[in-house]
């Protein structure tokens, strides 16, 4: 009897940690933060999802989560950091490099996150990184929009970095 009782709480156990693992391998599946990192000097962007799955045509590409929404977009500018939260509002991320204005912006509940123009970046070192086609440039301007309100404007100059946080 009690080797029984040994037997059925091995394999609760079990079937709990089955569980949880299934969970956990679910979770890691579907990710959680899908971000994208804007860094200056010969700007390169990384996406933790790969450019490949980005969809659409010509200059306009959205990323392939469209239930996912921007939570915080996180950059250094001038040498000062700073954090914008983002609670289910439209998001809009400007910045000028070698002439060119690249916006990443979403619709106005926050999620389906699109970036423009795409024909000015060709392949980065692998599938997860656009590299601009100026390699000699720098960020020269930053602007942030939350919902309708402009929250940050400013020219930049050296060691620019834009985190954009989807999940």
């Amino acid at each position: 009897m009690r080797r029984q009782q040994k037997l059925r709480l091995a394999g609760t156990v079990a079937a709990l940690l089955t569980g949880a693992f299934a969970l956990c391998v679910l979770g890691w599946a579907q990710g959680g933060d899908t971000p994208i990192v804007i860094a200056d000097g010969s700007l390169n962007i990384r996406s933790e999802v790969p450019w490949s799955q980005y969809t659409g045509t010509g200059d306009i590409k959205s990323h392939p989560h469209t239930t996912k929404s921007v939570s915080s977009v996180a950059f250094t500018v001038g040498g000062k950091s700073q954090t914008i939260r983002f609670a289910g509002e439209s998001c809009k991320v400007e910045f000028v490099y070698a002439g060119d204005r690249i916006v990443f912006s979403t619709g106005t509940d926050g999620k389906g996150l699109t970036m423009q123009p795409f024909s000015v970046f060709g392949p980065g070192s692998n599938a997860n990184f656009l590299a601009h086609k100026n390699a000699h440039a720098k960020i020269s301007h930053v602007t942030i929009n939350k919902g309708n309100q402009q929250v940050f404007d400013s020219d930049a100059v050296t060691a620019t970095k834009i985190t954009i946080h989807y999940q």
